[in-house]
């Protein structure tokens, strides 16, 4: 029997009513939605968004971007695009969002020995990539350290660290 949290666990567990809200982590909020919602305009902050359940699709001109269980979001700008959004009372749309800033992408990028070339235009400012066990893992020990205080304040800022680095890194390999 496998008793390992999942995603959508721990977020149904650290989540409180609907909409975003913000954790003790500075950056990092948590999204409940029970509904869907039409396709609206959204404003995000560059981060990085990772669904456990349920569905987002962000539209930009004329490209859709999903982020679900299987595929995580980059917004490398402050960006404002359109947003559609599934989750129902069954089974309610649960996200996790992290936020980059540019200081914490210049340290990366000084501190990373081989890093890759860039494979795409930088250009495009939303991107959806498929969702890899490591980044996942990372997104679940973040998650459990939000439950205890203490890991929230010192492990907490390493796995946002580590969340934002492995983004990186899938960016740059495109």
């Amino acid at each position: 029997m496998n008793n390992k949290p999942t995603l959508a666990s721990l977020l149904t567990e650290l989540t409180v009513g609907e909409g975003v809200r913000e954790s003790a982590l500075p950056g990092v909020r948590l999204m409940y939605s029970s509904e869907n919602w039409p396709r609206v305009p959204v404003t995000y902050n560059p981060g990085i968004v990772i669904i456990a359940q349920g569905r987002k699709r962000g539209h930009l001109g004329g490209r859709t971007f999903p982020y679900d269980a299987n595929n995580y979001l980059v917004l490398s700008v402050p960006l404002p695009f359109e947003c559609d959004t599934e989750g129902s009372p069954e089974e309610p749309m649960l996200g996790l969002f992290v936020g980059v800033t540019p200081s914490i992408i210049a340290e990366l990028i000084m501190e990373i020995r081989d890093l890759p070339p860039i494979t795409e235009p930088q250009s495009l400012a939303v991107r959806s990539y498929p969702l890899d066990e490591e980044l996942k893992d990372a997104a679940i020990r973040l998650l459990l350290a939000l439950k205890n205080d203490d890991d929230t304040r010192i492990l907490g800022p390493q796995i946002v660290r580590e969340i934002i680095y492995r983004a990186l890194l899938r960016e740059r390999s495109g």
